[in-house]
């Protein structure tokens, strides 16, 4: 099983520069490096979020193979090369997609869909940053879809969390530990934002 790193934080925190870094600097030679963009151009801001992300990669000094998979990663596992190093951004984003959808599956069984494609990416890969945002923390909203969504997101955090060697919540592009397993050295990618 590959190692999973968990990078959340709030929106703009700096996470995703600072999980391409990592990553970066996870890769060995001749490790393919893969970035899962789950983002869906649905607007304005949207289309200059991804457009970013996409220069970052082009300007990076490797290179990166991305894959577009806005719901159901399960379907592109078999396109990744075997002992990659894989960035999916975000989790956050895959949900919304996931429960939102053109498909409109809003039923009980989204998070343990997600939860368990993940482990199978895992299974296939070296090194998996899952990168998501900090939306729980946020004020109660009175609204029955976004307490919904909150509540999955939530479980769906605690839950990777867990198999998580390392845990980070990204805060002003301050990378803050909140668990770091016993064989990691503690080093982090120079630089975060």
């Amino acid at each position: 099983m590959g190692t999973l790193y968990f990078i959340t934080g709030g929106v703009r925190s700096g996470k995703s520069s600072f999980a391409e870094k990592w990553a970066i600097e996870k890769k060995k030679s001749n490790v393919p490096l893969v970035y899962l963009a789950c983002g869906v151009n649905t607007d304005r801001e949207m289309e200059q979020r991804i457009l970013k992300h996409q220069q970052d990669r082009q300007a990076s000094a490797v290179e990166w193979t991305t894959i577009e998979c806005p719901n159901s990663i399960e379907r592109i596992i078999n396109q990744i090369p075997q002992h990659s190093v894989v960035l999916l951004d975000c989790l956050t984003t895959l949900l919304t997609n996931e429960m939102y959808g053109s498909h409109e599956e809003k039923d009980q069984y989204i998070e343990e869909k997600i939860y368990q494609s993940i482990v199978q990416l895992l299974n296939k890969v070296d090194v998996l940053f899952l990168v998501s945002n900090e939306l729980v923390s946020d004020l109660p909203i009175d609204s029955k879809d976004i307490l919904t969504f909150q509540k999955r997101l939530g479980a769906l955090h605690i839950r990777m969390v867990k198999k998580a060697c390392v845990a980070i919540e990204m805060t002003a592009g301050i990378p803050v530990v909140k668990k770091r397993g016993p064989n990691e050295e503690g080093r982090f990618p120079h630089d975060p934002i």
